[in-house]
């Protein structure tokens, strides 16, 4: 399969030739949570415009050590803003953790429709012989992927093979993993890979009908219209503590505020109401 790479970039705000512009590159899994929290900021800030661009972390960490001009990094994880931090590249002490992702299987209605429901399911219904592919984010640079792959590990639908950091699993899954358990009794299975969650979640909306998504983008509008998803358990995967970070010398005023505002109870509502766990919150 062909990789490609997708960029969604927001411009939030008025008054181009007068405001301080915020810039923020995040990761995909923010698309919503992260548009609607800068939107209720400038409604507060109107001097202040923020662009936004969402692509996997990995992609950006390394355009970011090349020299991407940005103000503010949002990742899926804590692994690439602390290697942003120790190589000098932010502003001191600024790494500060946002929430706690979240990952579910999605299931479009076509397929709940043929008996397969994630929600009395679960991953069993990717042993299905009508599952013969999946989506997911590329391990390779997105967390989330990362952590599909760990989450099918501790389901023992995938078993490690050969030793690999994940950025050098450019192979594709299989060339790491056995996948067995999900090809037997099936013609085929395969992996379709997203560059990043968005991506990922797309692909299973419009291709494979089943994906390892990010539950903030399975609560979005379109995904919840089109499918169902099974959440699953937040100790079963690799844990996505989801970090963010100000770059050198870009601590400015309107930047340190758009900061300081992602710990506001405001900021924690938006990404609360998208599934994401508050630093240092707990599951009821």
């Amino acid at each position: 399969m062909k990789h490609w790479i997708l960029w969604v970039w927001l411009l939030l705000g008025t008054a181009w030739a007068q405001s301080d512009t915020i810039r923020v590159v995040a990761a995909a899994d923010l698309q919503f949570a992260l548009s609607e929290i800068a939107r209720d900021f400038v409604r507060q800030n109107p001097d202040v415009r923020v662009s936004i661009s969402f692509g996997s972390s990995g992609k950006m960490y390394t355009q970011l050590q090349q020299g991407l001009p940005a103000d503010l990094f949002f990742s899926a994880d804590e692994v690439f803003p602390n290697l942003l931090e120790r190589t000098g590249l932010t502003t001191p002490g600024t790494v500060r953790m946002y929430a706690v992702g979240r990952m579910v299987i999605w299931v479009s209605h076509r397929l709940v429709q043929q008996g397969l429901d994630p929600r009395q399911l679960g991953l069993r219904i990717l042993l299905d012989p009508r599952v013969t592919k999946m989506a997911i984010a590329n391990p390779v640079h997105a967390p989330y992927g990362r952590a599909g792959v760990t989450l099918l590990e501790r389901y023992g639908l995938l078993r490690q093979t050969r030793l690999a950091k994940w950025e050098e699993m450019t192979a594709g899954i299989p060339a790491y993993y056995d996948i067995a358990p999900l090809r037997r009794g099936k013609p085929s299975f395969e992996f379709v890979y997203g560059e990043n969650i968005a991506q990922a979640a797309q692909l299973a909306l419009t291709s494979t009908n089943i994906g390892l998504i990010a539950l903030s983008i399975a609560k979005s509008e379109t995904m919840e219209r089109a499918g169902v998803f099974w959440l699953a358990p937040l100790e079963s995967h690799l844990r996505l503590n989801q970090t963010y970070v100000m770059m050198r010398g870009q601590d400015r005023p309107a930047v340190r505020r758009f900061y300081d505002y992602i710990g506001t109870s405001a900021a924690h509502q938006v990404l609360r109401r998208y599934g994401f766990l508050l630093p240092g919150e707990k599951l009821d």
